[in-house]
């Protein structure tokens, strides 16, 4: 499309189309957002995000209209070199996008640089950067504007504002989901039955809360050094209980190994994807996000969460979420095996039998033993 045609647009005509960008709280549809209202400047291609001191709270990388992956290289320059950006502040920075690498034009004059399709512009809140705005653009349209004295502090200001402003409340707004997770699943320890019960109703919440095609809970026996899926959620998942491969195989071997949570969103071109499981049921794994349960010292086992559902990714919240839940379910699984331990210590005293199977003489008087056979009447 050619910049010539393009309409003059002052900064109080721009200014107009301001209002629905003021209210909005997701960072995507942010950046959706920004990126149609910049069209009345000049047509934009794609967006993008990288926050500069807030990776520790969560994603710090959004993007629109193109791949994150795309900024991860701009992210790091960032992290290794933070004057790159930090004596320049205020300024527009020319970027070339090309080949999955990010190279910033050296020569900051807008007018002189070439071979550039995008550019970014740094970000303050309270005088202190924050991060990084991309645009990708047609590199005459871009020059046109972006030379422009009167467009280019007035933007700086606004982007900034709006940003900022639509960060903290997505960030207020993940951690409100997060701790409303955490109680939803600390109140299933509560009121779940069996060991069985509990670790289905805990993966039925996962997949619902980061929502996946299919989610599992497989547990590790120590002794044969196998991972077998103990309670599973979804039509194919559902055919492997009890199926059992070894715990050093797979995405869940892997974190199981490394006792660190794993996002992995192209699982083909994952060296450790455990395939077997894929050609015997036909079913086809996309991404996958595996936590590790463990407790202490002793490794518990793993859940899974398959196919991240309505975006195309699994990102660093819903990681935070899994790792939190893989805490509260090893000790779900060392108090449901600690009870094992006391009913049958118990019933082998009093009755002589070493378990509550086939108890014909139920010790309906105590309650947790009455609770685990069914036994109370609420």
């Amino acid at each position: 499309m050619s910049t010539d045609c393009l309409p003059s647009v002052g900064v109080t005509q721009l200014a107009q189309h301001l209002p629905p960008l003021i209210c909005e709280t997701d960072v995507g549809q942010q950046l959706a957002n920004i990126q149609a209202w910049l069209g009345h400047l000049q047509p934009v291609a794609s967006t993008g995000l990288v926050l500069c001191g807030c990776c520790s709270e969560g994603q710090c990388v959004f993007a629109s209209g193109m791949d994150r992956d795309a900024l991860k290289p701009f992210e790091a320059q960032i992290k290794a070199n933070p004057e790159l950006v930090g004596h320049r502040t205020g300024a527009v920075l020319p970027l070339a996008l090309r080949d999955g690498s990010v190279r910033i034009c050296e020569n900051s004059d807008m007018a002189r640089c070439d071979d550039f399709d995008a550019v970014a512009m740094p970000l303050q809140h309270q005088g202190d950067l924050f991060g990084m705005f991309v645009a990708v653009a047609d590199p005459n349209g871009l020059r046109r504007w972006l030379t422009d004295d009167a467009i280019v502090p007035w933007l700086s200001g606004t982007l900034s504002s709006l940003i900022y402003n639509t960060y903290r409340h997505h960030h207020d707004a993940e951690r409100m989901r997060f701790f409303n997770l955490y109680e939803t699943v600390s109140s299933s320890l509560i009121y779940a039955g069996d060991l069985e019960e509990l670790l289905t109703t805990i993966i039925s919440i996962i997949v619902s809360e980061i929502p996946s095609e299919e989610g599992s809970i497989l547990l590790y026996d120590e002794e044969t050094n196998q991972l077998e899926f103990f309670a599973t959620m979804g039509d194919t998942a559902a055919g492997l209980i009890k199926y059992s491969f070894p715990a050093d195989k797979g995405i869940a071997g892997k974190a199981l190994q490394e006792g660190a949570a794993i996002i992995v969103n192209d699982v083909q071109t994952c060296p450790y994807f455990f395939g077997d499981i894929d050609n015997e049921s036909g079913f086809v794994t996309k991404s996958i996000l595996a936590a590790p349960v463990i407790l202490g010292e002793v490794k518990v086992g793993v859940i899974e969460a398959i196919n991240k559902v309505g975006r195309d990714r699994f990102d660093e919240i819903d990681k935070k979420m899994l790792t939190a839940i893989a805490d509260e379910v090893g000790l779900a699984v060392k108090d449901a095996r600690l009870f094992n331990y006391v009913v049958d210590s118990y019933c082998r005293l009093r009755q002589g039998e070493s378990s509550c199977q086939g108890c014909r003489r139920p010790l309906k008087s105590w309650t947790p033993c009455a609770k685990q056979l069914g036994l109370l009447e609420y």
